[in-house]
Protein backbone atom coordinates (compact mmCIF):
# COMPACT_ATOMS: atom_id res chain seq x y z
CA UNK A 1 0.00 0.00 0.00
CA UNK A 2 1.43 3.37 -0.97
CA UNK A 3 2.22 5.91 1.72
CA UNK A 4 1.76 9.60 1.05
CA UNK A 5 4.78 11.82 1.88
CA UNK A 6 2.61 14.32 3.74
CA UNK A 7 1.23 11.61 6.00
CA UNK A 8 4.73 10.30 6.62
CA UNK A 9 5.80 13.76 7.77
CA UNK A 10 2.80 13.88 10.09
CA UNK A 11 3.76 10.49 11.51
CA UNK A 12 7.34 11.61 12.18
CA UNK A 13 6.10 14.79 13.84
CA UNK A 14 3.77 12.79 16.06
CA UNK A 15 6.58 10.46 17.07
CA UNK A 16 8.73 13.40 18.12
CA UNK A 17 5.90 14.93 20.08
CA UNK A 18 4.60 11.81 21.77
CA UNK A 19 7.74 9.81 22.46
CA UNK A 20 6.61 6.21 22.74
CA UNK A 21 3.31 6.83 20.94
CA UNK A 22 2.95 6.14 17.25
CA UNK A 23 0.18 7.92 15.37
CA UNK A 24 -1.14 5.90 12.43
CA UNK A 25 -1.37 7.09 8.88
CA UNK A 26 -4.88 5.74 8.59
CA UNK A 27 -7.85 7.22 10.39
CA UNK A 28 -9.78 6.15 13.42
CA UNK A 29 -8.36 2.81 14.57
CA UNK A 30 -11.01 1.80 17.07
CA UNK A 31 -11.08 -1.95 17.40
CA UNK A 32 -11.88 -1.22 21.03
CA UNK A 33 -14.10 1.86 21.16
CA UNK A 34 -13.89 4.03 24.22
CA UNK A 35 -15.92 7.06 23.20
CA UNK A 36 -18.78 8.26 21.05
CA UNK A 37 -16.68 10.13 18.51
CA UNK A 38 -17.66 9.75 14.89
CA UNK A 39 -15.11 8.01 12.67
CA UNK A 40 -13.36 10.00 9.99
CA UNK A 41 -15.20 9.67 6.68
CA UNK A 42 -12.13 9.88 4.42
CA UNK A 43 -10.75 6.34 4.33
CA UNK A 44 -8.68 4.98 1.47
CA UNK A 45 -9.90 1.74 -0.08
CA UNK A 46 -7.84 -1.19 -1.33
CA UNK A 47 -5.07 -0.55 -3.84
CA UNK A 48 -6.44 -1.21 -7.31
CA UNK A 49 -5.28 -4.19 -9.32
CA UNK A 50 -4.00 -6.30 -6.42
CA UNK A 51 -3.92 -10.05 -6.84
CA UNK A 52 -5.72 -12.19 -4.27
CA UNK A 53 -2.61 -12.78 -2.14
CA UNK A 54 -1.52 -9.14 -1.94
CA UNK A 55 -5.10 -8.12 -1.20
CA UNK A 56 -5.16 -10.38 1.87
CA UNK A 57 -1.78 -9.00 2.97
CA UNK A 58 -2.99 -5.42 2.63
CA UNK A 59 -6.20 -6.30 4.47
CA UNK A 60 -4.17 -7.63 7.41
CA UNK A 61 -2.03 -4.49 7.48
CA UNK A 62 -5.15 -2.31 7.63
CA UNK A 63 -7.11 -4.38 10.13
CA UNK A 64 -6.27 -1.91 12.89
CA UNK A 65 -8.76 0.42 11.16
CA UNK A 66 -12.17 -1.29 10.88
CA UNK A 67 -13.57 1.28 8.41
CA UNK A 68 -10.67 0.66 6.04
CA UNK A 69 -10.60 -3.11 6.55
CA UNK A 70 -14.30 -3.46 5.77
CA UNK A 71 -13.66 -2.12 2.26
CA UNK A 72 -11.71 -5.30 1.46
CA UNK A 73 -14.75 -7.54 2.04
CA UNK A 74 -17.62 -8.68 -0.11
CA UNK A 75 -21.14 -8.21 1.23
CA UNK A 76 -21.07 -11.82 2.37
CA UNK A 77 -17.68 -11.31 4.04
CA UNK A 78 -18.96 -8.31 6.01
CA UNK A 79 -21.84 -10.33 7.46
CA UNK A 80 -19.62 -12.64 9.49
CA UNK A 81 -16.85 -10.18 10.31
CA UNK A 82 -16.69 -8.25 13.59
CA UNK A 83 -14.65 -5.12 12.97
CA UNK A 84 -15.08 -4.03 16.58
CA UNK A 85 -13.47 -7.17 18.03
CA UNK A 86 -10.31 -6.83 20.11
CA UNK A 87 -7.32 -7.61 17.88
CA UNK A 88 -4.86 -10.45 17.99
CA UNK A 89 -1.35 -9.08 17.47
CA UNK A 90 0.85 -11.10 15.12
CA UNK A 91 4.47 -10.95 13.99
CA UNK A 92 5.08 -8.60 11.09
CA UNK A 93 6.39 -11.55 9.08
CA UNK A 94 3.28 -13.41 7.98
CA UNK A 95 2.61 -15.31 4.73
CA UNK A 96 -0.17 -15.60 2.16
CA UNK A 97 0.33 -18.68 0.01
CA UNK A 98 -1.83 -20.61 -2.46
CA UNK A 99 -3.71 -23.72 -1.50
CA UNK A 100 -3.60 -26.69 -3.77
CA UNK A 101 -6.88 -26.87 -5.69
CA UNK A 102 -8.14 -29.97 -7.55
CA UNK A 103 -7.65 -30.00 -11.31
CA UNK A 104 -10.64 -29.94 -13.65
CA UNK A 105 -10.14 -33.67 -14.24
CA UNK A 106 -10.28 -34.32 -10.49
CA UNK A 107 -13.27 -32.06 -9.83
CA UNK A 108 -14.79 -30.33 -12.88
CA UNK A 109 -16.55 -27.70 -10.73
CA UNK A 110 -13.68 -26.88 -8.42
CA UNK A 111 -11.64 -24.44 -10.54
CA UNK A 112 -12.83 -20.88 -11.16
CA UNK A 113 -11.05 -17.78 -12.39
CA UNK A 114 -13.21 -15.69 -10.06
CA UNK A 115 -12.48 -17.52 -6.79
CA UNK A 116 -9.14 -18.07 -5.06
CA UNK A 117 -8.28 -19.70 -1.75
CA UNK A 118 -5.42 -18.01 0.11
CA UNK A 119 -3.71 -19.72 3.01
CA UNK A 120 -2.91 -17.14 5.69
CA UNK A 121 -0.02 -18.21 7.96
CA UNK A 122 0.47 -16.06 11.07
CA UNK A 123 2.33 -16.17 14.39
CA UNK A 124 0.30 -14.49 17.14
CA UNK A 125 2.33 -12.83 19.90
CA UNK A 126 -0.63 -11.74 22.00
CA UNK A 127 -4.07 -10.20 22.01
CA UNK A 128 -5.74 -7.11 23.34
CA UNK A 129 -8.13 -8.17 26.06
CA UNK A 130 -11.53 -6.65 26.85
CA UNK A 131 -9.77 -4.82 29.69
CA UNK A 132 -7.52 -3.04 27.13
CA UNK A 133 -4.46 -4.91 28.40
CA UNK A 134 -2.03 -6.88 26.26
CA UNK A 135 -2.07 -10.63 26.90
CA UNK A 136 1.06 -12.37 25.56
CA UNK A 137 0.70 -15.69 23.76
CA UNK A 138 2.69 -17.60 21.17
CA UNK A 139 1.51 -20.02 18.53
CA UNK A 140 1.52 -20.68 14.79
CA UNK A 141 -1.87 -20.57 13.10
CA UNK A 142 -3.15 -21.12 9.58
CA UNK A 143 -6.43 -20.06 7.99
CA UNK A 144 -7.96 -20.52 4.56
CA UNK A 145 -9.32 -17.22 3.22
CA UNK A 146 -11.68 -17.28 0.25
CA UNK A 147 -11.23 -14.37 -2.15
CA UNK A 148 -13.71 -13.59 -4.95
CA UNK A 149 -13.72 -11.28 -7.96
CA UNK A 150 -16.21 -8.45 -7.52
CA UNK A 151 -16.50 -5.71 -10.15
CA UNK A 152 -13.17 -6.78 -11.61
CA UNK A 153 -11.32 -6.54 -8.26
CA UNK A 154 -10.55 -9.22 -5.69
CA UNK A 155 -12.46 -8.97 -2.41
CA UNK A 156 -12.48 -11.26 0.63
CA UNK A 157 -15.51 -13.53 0.85
CA UNK A 158 -14.56 -15.40 4.05
CA UNK A 159 -12.22 -13.37 6.27
CA UNK A 160 -10.25 -14.94 9.15
CA UNK A 161 -12.39 -15.47 12.28
CA UNK A 162 -10.03 -13.28 14.32
CA UNK A 163 -8.92 -9.72 13.64
CA UNK A 164 -5.18 -10.02 13.09
CA UNK A 165 -3.02 -6.90 13.34
CA UNK A 166 0.76 -7.02 12.70
CA UNK A 167 2.76 -5.83 15.67
CA UNK A 168 4.12 -2.68 14.00
CA UNK A 169 0.63 -1.72 12.79
CA UNK A 170 -0.78 -2.30 16.26
CA UNK A 171 1.83 -0.01 17.79
CA UNK A 172 0.96 2.61 15.18
CA UNK A 173 -2.80 2.31 15.70
CA UNK A 174 -2.90 2.00 19.49
CA UNK A 175 -1.44 4.21 22.19
CA UNK A 176 0.22 2.64 25.22
CA UNK A 177 -1.05 4.43 28.33
CA UNK A 178 -0.46 3.84 32.01
CA UNK A 179 -3.37 4.18 34.38
CA UNK A 180 -2.82 4.21 38.13
CA UNK A 181 -4.38 2.42 41.08
CA UNK A 182 -3.21 1.82 44.65
CA UNK A 183 -1.78 -1.14 46.48
CA UNK A 184 -4.10 -2.99 48.87
CA UNK A 185 -3.00 -0.76 51.77
CA UNK A 186 -3.75 2.44 49.78
CA UNK A 187 -0.19 3.56 50.44
CA UNK A 188 1.48 3.31 47.02
CA UNK A 189 0.43 4.10 43.48
CA UNK A 190 0.65 1.11 41.13
CA UNK A 191 0.90 1.50 37.33
CA UNK A 192 -1.30 -0.62 35.05
CA UNK A 193 -0.33 -0.66 31.36
CA UNK A 194 -3.21 -0.49 28.84
CA UNK A 195 -3.81 0.33 25.17
CA UNK A 196 -6.34 2.67 23.58
CA UNK A 197 -6.96 3.81 20.01
CA UNK A 198 -4.43 6.46 19.04
CA UNK A 199 -6.83 8.43 16.87
CA UNK A 200 -8.65 10.78 17.07
CA UNK A 201 -5.97 12.45 19.18
CA UNK A 202 -8.49 14.87 20.67
CA UNK A 203 -10.34 12.00 22.30
CA UNK A 204 -7.32 10.41 24.00
CA UNK A 205 -7.98 11.89 27.47
CA UNK A 206 -11.58 10.66 27.39
CA UNK A 207 -10.50 7.18 26.37
CA UNK A 208 -7.90 7.05 29.14
CA UNK A 209 -10.46 8.15 31.75
CA UNK A 210 -12.90 5.49 30.53
CA UNK A 211 -10.24 2.81 30.92
CA UNK A 212 -9.25 4.12 34.36
CA UNK A 213 -12.86 4.10 35.59
CA UNK A 214 -13.42 0.59 34.22
CA UNK A 215 -11.09 -0.68 36.92
CA UNK A 216 -7.80 -2.58 37.08
CA UNK A 217 -6.79 -5.01 34.34
CA UNK A 218 -7.73 -8.64 34.82
CA UNK A 219 -4.24 -9.55 36.04
CA UNK A 220 -4.18 -6.78 38.66
CA UNK A 221 -7.78 -6.79 39.84
CA UNK A 222 -7.07 -8.77 43.01
CA UNK A 223 -3.73 -7.10 43.73
CA UNK A 224 -4.66 -3.41 43.81
CA UNK A 225 -7.28 -1.00 45.14
CA UNK A 226 -9.12 1.79 43.34
CA UNK A 227 -10.75 4.67 45.24
CA UNK A 228 -12.51 5.34 41.90
CA UNK A 229 -14.44 2.07 42.05
CA UNK A 230 -18.11 2.63 41.25
CA UNK A 231 -17.57 6.23 40.15
CA UNK A 232 -18.51 7.54 36.70
CA UNK A 233 -18.28 10.81 34.79
CA UNK A 234 -21.02 13.42 34.88
CA UNK A 235 -20.04 15.02 31.55
CA UNK A 236 -17.71 14.29 28.66
CA UNK A 237 -13.99 14.80 29.30
CA UNK A 238 -13.51 17.95 27.22
CA UNK A 239 -11.53 21.19 27.50
CA UNK A 240 -13.03 24.43 28.77
CA UNK A 241 -12.75 27.50 26.52
CA UNK A 242 -9.57 28.46 28.38
CA UNK A 243 -7.96 25.12 27.43
CA UNK A 244 -8.28 23.48 30.85
CA UNK A 245 -9.34 19.84 30.59
CA UNK A 246 -12.41 19.17 32.73
CA UNK A 247 -13.06 15.82 34.41
CA UNK A 248 -16.41 15.99 36.19
CA UNK A 249 -17.14 12.91 38.30
CA UNK A 250 -20.39 11.67 39.79
CA UNK A 251 -21.52 9.29 42.53
CA UNK A 252 -18.68 10.14 44.93
CA UNK A 253 -20.96 9.96 47.94
CA UNK A 254 -19.27 10.76 51.23
CA UNK A 255 -15.66 10.27 50.11
CA UNK A 256 -13.20 11.77 52.59
CA UNK A 257 -10.65 14.44 51.70
CA UNK A 258 -7.92 11.77 51.76
CA UNK A 259 -9.88 9.58 49.35
CA UNK A 260 -10.51 12.54 47.07
CA UNK A 261 -6.79 13.30 47.04
CA UNK A 262 -6.14 9.69 46.04
CA UNK A 263 -8.74 10.01 43.27
CA UNK A 264 -7.05 13.20 42.04
CA UNK A 265 -3.73 11.35 42.02
CA UNK A 266 -5.16 8.53 39.92
CA UNK A 267 -6.59 10.93 37.35
CA UNK A 268 -3.63 13.30 37.07
CA UNK A 269 -1.05 10.51 36.83
CA UNK A 270 -3.12 8.59 34.29
CA UNK A 271 -3.53 11.64 32.03
CA UNK A 272 0.05 12.89 32.25
CA UNK A 273 1.17 11.14 29.04
CA UNK A 274 -1.78 12.23 26.86
CA UNK A 275 -2.27 15.91 27.75
CA UNK A 276 -0.18 18.84 28.90
CA UNK A 277 -3.28 20.87 29.81
CA UNK A 278 -4.21 21.88 33.32
CA UNK A 279 -6.83 19.60 34.77
CA UNK A 280 -10.01 20.80 36.42
CA UNK A 281 -11.27 18.02 38.64
CA UNK A 282 -14.88 18.26 39.72
CA UNK A 283 -17.42 16.13 41.55
CA UNK A 284 -21.10 16.65 40.77
CA UNK A 285 -20.29 20.06 39.30
CA UNK A 286 -18.25 21.26 42.30
CA UNK A 287 -14.50 21.26 42.95
CA UNK A 288 -13.36 17.72 43.78
CA UNK A 289 -11.64 19.20 46.84
CA UNK A 290 -13.04 22.54 47.99
CA UNK A 291 -10.61 25.35 47.26
CA UNK A 292 -8.58 23.22 44.79
CA UNK A 293 -9.83 24.11 41.31
CA UNK A 294 -7.04 23.13 38.89
CA UNK A 295 -4.42 20.41 39.16
CA UNK A 296 -0.99 19.66 37.74
CA UNK A 297 1.48 16.89 38.42
CA UNK A 298 3.40 19.01 40.93
CA UNK A 299 0.27 19.41 43.07
CA UNK A 300 0.17 15.72 43.99
CA UNK A 301 1.41 13.96 47.07
CA UNK A 302 4.21 11.58 46.06
CA UNK A 303 2.96 8.05 46.64
CA UNK A 304 5.72 6.05 44.95
CA UNK A 305 8.69 7.36 46.99
CA UNK A 306 8.81 4.26 49.28
CA UNK A 307 9.51 2.08 46.20
CA UNK A 308 12.76 3.94 45.41
CA UNK A 309 15.92 3.28 47.43
CA UNK A 310 17.44 6.38 49.00
CA UNK A 311 20.60 7.82 47.47
CA UNK A 312 22.56 6.81 50.59
CA UNK A 313 21.89 3.14 49.77
CA UNK A 314 24.34 2.45 46.89
CA UNK A 315 23.81 -1.30 46.72
CA UNK A 316 25.92 -4.25 47.80
CA UNK A 317 27.87 -7.13 46.30
CA UNK A 318 28.04 -10.73 47.49
CA UNK A 319 31.44 -12.20 46.61
CA UNK A 320 34.00 -14.49 48.22
CA UNK A 321 31.66 -15.18 51.13
CA UNK A 322 31.31 -11.51 52.14
CA UNK A 323 29.13 -8.47 51.43
CA UNK A 324 30.89 -5.35 50.23
CA UNK A 325 29.59 -1.91 49.28
CA UNK A 326 29.19 -0.79 45.69
CA UNK A 327 30.10 2.69 46.93
CA UNK A 328 33.69 2.03 47.97
CA UNK A 329 34.26 -1.73 47.72
CA UNK A 330 34.76 -2.11 51.46
CA UNK A 331 33.18 -4.96 53.48
CA UNK A 332 30.12 -3.90 55.42
CA UNK A 333 30.22 -3.97 59.21
CA UNK A 334 28.96 -7.07 60.97
CA UNK A 335 29.11 -10.82 60.38
CA UNK A 336 27.89 -10.61 56.76
CA UNK A 337 30.91 -8.49 55.90
CA UNK A 338 33.65 -9.75 58.17
CA UNK A 339 33.55 -13.37 57.02
CA UNK A 340 31.71 -14.89 59.98
CA UNK A 341 28.94 -15.92 57.58
CA UNK A 342 29.91 -17.59 54.31
CA UNK A 343 27.54 -15.52 52.16
CA UNK A 344 26.32 -16.90 48.83
CA UNK A 345 23.76 -14.21 47.96
CA UNK A 346 21.70 -11.61 49.79
CA UNK A 347 18.86 -9.11 49.70
CA UNK A 348 18.61 -5.76 51.46
CA UNK A 349 15.40 -4.14 52.72
CA UNK A 350 14.51 -1.02 50.77
CA UNK A 351 15.35 1.23 53.73
CA UNK A 352 18.75 -0.46 53.95
CA UNK A 353 18.34 -1.45 57.59
CA UNK A 354 17.93 -5.21 57.26
CA UNK A 355 19.52 -8.06 55.36
CA UNK A 356 18.47 -11.52 54.31
CA UNK A 357 21.52 -13.61 53.43
CA UNK A 358 21.80 -17.08 51.97
CA UNK A 359 24.82 -18.65 53.66
CA UNK A 360 26.83 -21.75 52.83
CA UNK A 361 26.83 -24.48 55.49
CA UNK A 362 27.83 -28.14 55.62
CA UNK A 363 24.14 -29.03 55.46
CA UNK A 364 23.54 -26.86 52.39
CA UNK A 365 22.37 -23.27 51.90
CA UNK A 366 20.54 -21.65 54.81
CA UNK A 367 18.78 -18.32 55.23
CA UNK A 368 19.64 -15.76 57.89
CA UNK A 369 17.71 -12.51 58.50
CA UNK A 370 18.55 -9.58 60.72
CA UNK A 371 20.00 -6.07 61.02
CA UNK A 372 22.44 -5.10 58.29
CA UNK A 373 25.35 -4.61 60.69
CA UNK A 374 24.55 -7.20 63.32
CA UNK A 375 23.91 -10.89 64.01
CA UNK A 376 21.10 -12.55 62.07
CA UNK A 377 18.62 -15.25 62.98
CA UNK A 378 18.83 -18.60 61.28
CA UNK A 379 15.53 -19.45 59.60
CA UNK A 380 14.15 -22.97 59.85
CA UNK A 381 14.19 -23.58 56.09
CA UNK A 382 16.16 -26.44 54.60
CA UNK A 383 16.87 -26.76 50.88
CA UNK A 384 19.53 -27.83 48.42
CA UNK A 385 19.15 -24.63 46.40
CA UNK A 386 17.97 -21.19 47.48
CA UNK A 387 17.54 -18.10 45.29
CA UNK A 388 18.67 -14.57 46.09
CA UNK A 389 16.16 -13.17 48.63
CA UNK A 390 13.78 -10.35 47.79
CA UNK A 391 12.07 -8.07 50.36
CA UNK A 392 8.45 -6.99 50.60
CA UNK A 393 7.99 -3.29 51.29
CA UNK A 394 6.79 -2.40 54.76
CA UNK A 395 3.13 -1.48 55.16
CA UNK A 396 4.04 1.86 56.81
CA UNK A 397 6.98 4.12 57.50
CA UNK A 398 6.79 3.36 61.21
CA UNK A 399 6.86 -0.45 60.93
CA UNK A 400 10.02 -2.29 59.78
CA UNK A 401 9.51 -4.62 56.86
CA UNK A 402 8.69 -8.12 57.99
CA UNK A 403 8.56 -10.35 54.93
CA UNK A 404 11.25 -11.88 52.70
CA UNK A 405 10.70 -14.15 49.68
CA UNK A 406 13.01 -16.78 48.22
CA UNK A 407 12.79 -19.91 46.06
CA UNK A 408 13.83 -23.07 47.90
CA UNK A 409 14.29 -26.14 45.69
CA UNK A 410 11.87 -24.60 43.19
CA UNK A 411 9.19 -23.75 45.75
CA UNK A 412 8.29 -20.12 46.38
CA UNK A 413 8.54 -19.34 50.09
CA UNK A 414 7.83 -16.19 52.08
CA UNK A 415 9.55 -15.82 55.43
CA UNK A 416 7.51 -13.75 57.86
CA UNK A 417 8.55 -12.14 61.15
CA UNK A 418 6.27 -13.31 63.94
CA UNK A 419 5.04 -11.37 66.98
CA UNK A 420 7.85 -12.77 69.14
CA UNK A 421 10.50 -11.55 66.66
CA UNK A 422 11.26 -14.95 65.17
CA UNK A 423 11.05 -15.66 61.42
CA UNK A 424 8.79 -18.38 60.01
CA UNK A 425 8.85 -19.86 56.49
CA UNK A 426 5.43 -20.15 54.81
CA UNK A 427 4.58 -21.64 51.45
CA UNK A 428 3.37 -19.33 48.65
CA UNK A 429 0.76 -20.92 46.42
CA UNK A 430 2.52 -20.92 43.06
CA UNK A 431 0.66 -23.84 41.49
CA UNK A 432 -0.34 -21.73 38.47
CA UNK A 433 3.35 -21.47 37.54
CA UNK A 434 3.90 -25.23 37.51
CA UNK A 435 3.59 -25.57 33.72
CA UNK A 436 6.44 -23.11 33.16
CA UNK A 437 8.99 -25.39 34.83
CA UNK A 438 11.32 -25.18 37.82
CA UNK A 439 11.66 -21.65 39.20
CA UNK A 440 15.26 -20.59 39.74
CA UNK A 441 14.98 -16.80 40.26
CA UNK A 442 12.24 -14.57 41.68
CA UNK A 443 11.99 -10.85 42.36
CA UNK A 444 9.09 -9.04 44.00
CA UNK A 445 8.20 -5.68 42.51
CA UNK A 446 9.02 -2.94 44.99
CA UNK A 447 5.32 -2.16 45.42
CA UNK A 448 4.66 -5.84 46.28
CA UNK A 449 1.90 -6.35 43.69
CA UNK A 450 3.79 -8.47 41.14
CA UNK A 451 6.54 -11.05 41.00
CA UNK A 452 8.92 -11.73 38.13
CA UNK A 453 10.41 -15.20 37.88
CA UNK A 454 12.80 -17.20 35.74
CA UNK A 455 11.52 -20.72 35.17
CA UNK A 456 13.48 -23.08 32.92
CA UNK A 457 14.92 -20.14 31.04
CA UNK A 458 11.53 -18.52 30.59
CA UNK A 459 10.59 -15.08 31.90
CA UNK A 460 7.27 -15.07 33.74
CA UNK A 461 5.34 -12.32 35.56
CA UNK A 462 2.50 -13.08 37.99
CA UNK A 463 0.28 -11.03 40.29
CA UNK A 464 0.65 -11.29 44.06
CA UNK A 465 -2.76 -11.95 45.59
CA UNK A 466 -3.19 -11.76 49.35
CA UNK A 467 -6.20 -13.42 50.90
CA UNK A 468 -6.96 -13.56 54.59
CA UNK A 469 -4.74 -16.52 55.41
CA UNK A 470 -2.70 -17.13 52.27
CA UNK A 471 -0.64 -15.56 49.50
CA UNK A 472 -0.76 -16.72 45.88
CA UNK A 473 0.93 -16.02 42.59
CA UNK A 474 -1.91 -15.68 40.10
CA UNK A 475 -2.45 -15.30 36.34
CA UNK A 476 1.18 -15.88 35.31
CA UNK A 477 2.16 -14.78 31.82
CA UNK A 478 5.27 -15.61 29.89
CA UNK A 479 6.92 -12.53 28.40
CA UNK A 480 8.57 -12.42 24.97
CA UNK A 481 8.45 -16.21 24.42
CA UNK A 482 10.08 -15.89 21.00
CA UNK A 483 13.01 -13.70 22.03
CA UNK A 484 13.67 -14.64 25.68
CA UNK A 485 14.36 -18.37 25.88
CA UNK A 486 17.47 -18.70 28.09
CA UNK A 487 16.92 -16.23 30.89
CA UNK A 488 19.23 -16.46 33.91
CA UNK A 489 18.20 -13.42 35.95
CA UNK A 490 15.60 -10.68 36.25
CA UNK A 491 15.03 -7.52 38.27
CA UNK A 492 12.69 -4.51 38.43
CA UNK A 493 14.00 -1.31 36.88
CA UNK A 494 10.77 0.42 37.88
CA UNK A 495 7.28 -0.61 38.96
CA UNK A 496 6.33 -1.50 35.38
CA UNK A 497 9.67 -2.18 33.68
CA UNK A 498 11.88 -5.25 33.95
CA UNK A 499 15.44 -6.03 32.96
CA UNK A 500 16.38 -9.59 32.05
CA UNK A 501 19.75 -11.28 31.60
CA UNK A 502 20.07 -14.31 29.32
CA UNK A 503 22.62 -16.81 28.03
CA UNK A 504 21.73 -15.73 24.48
CA UNK A 505 24.58 -14.13 22.59
CA UNK A 506 22.25 -12.03 20.47
CA UNK A 507 20.27 -10.73 23.47
CA UNK A 508 22.36 -10.85 26.65
CA UNK A 509 20.47 -8.03 28.41
CA UNK A 510 17.12 -6.42 27.61
CA UNK A 511 14.54 -4.10 29.10
CA UNK A 512 10.87 -5.11 28.89
CA UNK A 513 7.52 -3.55 29.68
CA UNK A 514 5.73 -5.48 32.40
CA UNK A 515 3.30 -6.95 29.83
CA UNK A 516 6.13 -8.00 27.51
CA UNK A 517 4.95 -6.14 24.41
CA UNK A 518 7.89 -3.73 24.33
CA UNK A 519 11.45 -5.08 24.34
CA UNK A 520 14.60 -2.93 24.12
CA UNK A 521 17.96 -4.72 23.86
CA UNK A 522 20.95 -3.25 25.68
CA UNK A 523 24.19 -2.78 23.78
CA UNK A 524 26.30 -5.93 24.08
CA UNK A 525 29.64 -4.20 23.45
CA UNK A 526 32.17 -4.38 26.34
CA UNK A 527 30.42 -7.41 27.84
CA UNK A 528 32.23 -10.73 28.20
CA UNK A 529 29.46 -13.28 27.71
CA UNK A 530 27.73 -15.14 29.21
CA UNK A 531 25.87 -12.99 31.74
CA UNK A 532 25.45 -14.58 35.18
CA UNK A 533 23.39 -12.12 37.22
CA UNK A 534 21.60 -8.79 36.96
CA UNK A 535 20.41 -6.04 39.33
CA UNK A 536 18.31 -2.92 38.80
CA UNK A 537 16.41 -0.24 40.71
CA UNK A 538 14.68 3.06 39.89
CA UNK A 539 17.09 5.85 38.93
CA UNK A 540 20.09 3.51 39.19
CA UNK A 541 22.47 1.99 36.67
CA UNK A 542 21.70 -1.54 35.55
CA UNK A 543 24.42 -3.87 36.85
CA UNK A 544 25.41 -7.29 35.50
CA UNK A 545 28.07 -9.85 36.20
CA UNK A 546 29.60 -11.42 33.11
CA UNK A 547 32.41 -13.94 32.75
CA UNK A 548 35.05 -11.32 33.53
CA UNK A 549 33.71 -8.66 35.87
CA UNK A 550 30.80 -6.61 37.14
CA UNK A 551 29.69 -3.92 34.68
CA UNK A 552 27.13 -1.14 34.79
CA UNK A 553 25.22 0.97 32.27
CA UNK A 554 22.93 4.02 32.71
CA UNK A 555 20.44 2.86 30.11
CA UNK A 556 19.57 1.27 26.76
CA UNK A 557 21.83 2.45 23.96
CA UNK A 558 24.75 3.34 26.22
CA UNK A 559 28.04 1.51 26.72
CA UNK A 560 28.77 -0.85 29.57
CA UNK A 561 31.60 0.16 31.89
CA UNK A 562 33.39 -2.11 34.35
CA UNK A 563 32.28 -1.22 37.87
CA UNK A 564 35.23 -0.16 40.04
CA UNK A 565 33.87 -1.99 43.10
CA UNK A 566 32.35 -5.04 41.45
CA UNK A 567 34.86 -7.51 43.01
CA UNK A 568 34.99 -10.08 40.16
CA UNK A 569 33.28 -12.60 37.86
CA UNK A 570 31.66 -14.52 40.72
CA UNK A 571 30.06 -11.48 42.32
CA UNK A 572 26.31 -11.09 42.74
CA UNK A 573 25.43 -7.37 42.97
CA UNK A 574 22.07 -6.17 44.26
CA UNK A 575 20.13 -3.03 45.17
CA UNK A 576 17.73 -2.63 48.11
CA UNK A 577 14.31 -4.19 47.58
Amino acid sequence: MSRRPALLLLLLSALLAAGCANIPEVSTPHAVRDDKEEPNSTVDGPTKGLDAFDLVREFIHRSGNPEAAAMYLTDKGKQGWNGEAAPTIILDTFDTVPVRTPSVEEDPGAVSDDVETVVLEVTPVGRLGPDHAFVPTIDDEEYQVTVRKQGGEWRIDSPPPTMFVPESDFKASYRAVTVYYFDRDLRLTVPDLRYVAAEPVTGLPARVINVLLSGPSDTMRRSVNSPLEGIGTRTNVVPDPDGTLVVDLKELGDKSTEQREQIATQIVLSLQSVTSSRLRLRADGQDLIPGRRDWRLGDLKVYDAPTKPDSDQPGLVAANGRLTSLHDGKPINGPAGDGEYDVISAGQSIDGGQLAVVVRTEAGPRLRIGPANGPMQLVNLEAKTMSRPTWLLSTSNEVPTKEVWTVADGDVVRVVRMADGSWKALQVNSSELTDFGLITELRLSRDGTRAAAVARGRLVVASVVRDKDSVSLRIPRRLQPINVVQAVGVDWLSQDTLVVATKQGALPVASLSVDGLKLDPFDRNNLQLPIKSIAAAPDRDVIVTDSAAVSSVPGVGQLWRQHPHGVGPNAIPFYPG
